[in-house]
């Protein structure tokens, strides 16, 4: 079973013990605002941190495409409960990953397609370095083969599920969890394509991994240094565990480290080169994402104030899905909007905590419904409804016009003569009379 990644909570090992404050594990947390754990990691060294790469690499598509906003991506302090603000407040920005370029994140087990098993391995390269200790080094091939032959035991840091008292698998409280006494498994090397960069992993009996564990670090203790086995991808056991079966063993699948060195050396100088353009970037992508933001809520205002605001209160959805409006046009539902938006609502629960808003014009009368859909997951739509009546709004009268005023033409006044005769007319367009000429 492929262990989930971004697409539901993180959570951690079923059956393990509280492992905070350790120095090595970490959880990768996706979002800006309200940041959720999403898989495990290990600090490898200062400022690089090592997880799986279906983590980072969105499903169903080939490295280099990111499973997320990569403005949205960080990491937690080493060994914190995640739930805490704390966490949010001490987390450290990732500014660039790597994985193998031929990566490719594909799971079609019923079409024999499981790339994403192959070289499921990243490097993360942060902003700053974590509190924590990094781990003493990356274990050698003949220290892992100690650990096949079961020579040398070894243990699991993970924020993966828990298993309630009930005997339900539920979501994690935010804390890492560790598991002892794990021992190497060679049964299922043979099914492996690259079988020298896996490592099977067998668990004592009632613990488990769990959905939210991938990208675990599975560790060995040699003296007094700490060493970095493998990188967990996927496993199984723990639907058997939670249901009471406690002598069942939880499996998983790896990716051992060492193959990968030569490439985290000469990446890592990269970064070191190019790291003031990459935060300049960033700078330059936050300033862009604000001033988008701006504008977004500018036009949600203008589109409420003039009735081409549309916004679902019907239902309550969980986040990272895609939603749109549609109108019935001539006997066929079109696309008319997706969704620009999504509010949090005070009547929706935790788990279905958003509800979709965007802007259209449509006519009055017109039939409109939402579509809600993931994609190879679900494709619903709403209820019916019909648009709004738009009202134009409301503009300033222009003033009453008062009566007229006739202009008041003025006189004027000419001296007329005649012989000795003198006459003075005053008129608006004085004339002389008959016989009378106008004194110069």
């Amino acid at each position: 079973m492929l262990l989930a990644a971004l697409i539901s909570p993180a959570k951690a090992i079923i059956n393990g013990t509280i492992a905070v404050g350790s120095d090595y594990v970490v959880t990768l947390l996706i979002g800006e605002a309200t940041a959720n754990g999403q898989c495990t990691g290990a600090y490898l060294r200062p400022r690089v941190v090592v997880t799986a790469a279906h983590c980072v690499i969105k499903a169903g598509k080939r490295a280099p495409e990111p499973a997320f906003a990569w403005i949205d991506f960080y990491v937690s302090q080493t060994g914190i409960d995640w739930k805490t603000p704390e966490a949010k407040a001490s987390r450290v920005k990732v500014l660039k990953f790597w994985t193998t370029p031929e990566y490719y994140n594909r799971w079609e087990p019923e079409k024999g397609l499981t790339e994403t098993q192959i070289d499921d391995i990243a490097f993360l390269f942060l902003e700053k370095e974590l509190k924590g200790v990094p781990l003493s080094r990356a274990a050698t091939r003949e220290e892992i083969e100690m650990y096949r032959l079961g020579t040398q035991g070894a243990y699991h840091l993970g924020y993966g599920c828990i298993n309630s008292e009930n005997g339900k698998v539920v979501g994690n409280d935010g804390k890492p969890r560790k598991v002892d006494g794990i021992i190497g498994d060679k049964s299922r090397i043979a099914r492996q394509q690259i079988p020298d960069r896996f490592l099977g992993v067998t668990y004592p009996a009632g613990t488990s991994l769990c959905p939210g564990d991938s990208g675990s670090p599975l560790l060995m203790k040699k003296g007094n240094e700490i060493l970095y086995l493998a990188t967990l991808f996927a496993g199984g056991g723990y639907n058997e565990i939670t249901a009471g079966n406690l002598s069942h063993k939880g499996e998983a699948s790896a990716t051992v480290l060492w193959p990968f060195l030569p490439s985290l050396d000469q990446e890592w100088e990269k970064f070191l080169k190019e790291e003031q353009e990459i935060i300049a970037a960033e700078a330059s992508r936050k300033l862009e994402i604000a001033r988008a933001a701006q504008k977004l809520e500018e036009d949600r205002k203008t589109a409420i104030a003039v009735n081409t605001f549309y916004k679902d209160e019907r239902s309550c959805h969980s986040r990272g899905i895609r939603a749109e409006l549609q109108e019935l046009f001539q006997g066929s539902w079109k696309s008319l909007a997706n969704a620009l938006g999504w509010d949090e609502s005070s009547y929706c629960p935790l788990t279905h905590p958003v509800t979709p808003w965007t802007i259209a014009e449509v006519s009055p009368g017109t039939t409109l419904r939402w579509r809600f859909w993931f994609p190879g997951m679900f494709d619903v739509t709403s209820k019916e409804f019909v648009s709004l009546v738009k009202q134009l709004p409301t503009s300033t009268p222009l003033p009453t016009p008062g009566p007229s005023k006739v202009a008041v033409a003025k006189k004027s006044a000419i001296t007329c003569v005649k012989g000795k005769l003198t006459k003075k007319v005053i008129a608006v367009n004085p004339k002389c009379p008959k016989g009378f000429k106008i004194k110069v």
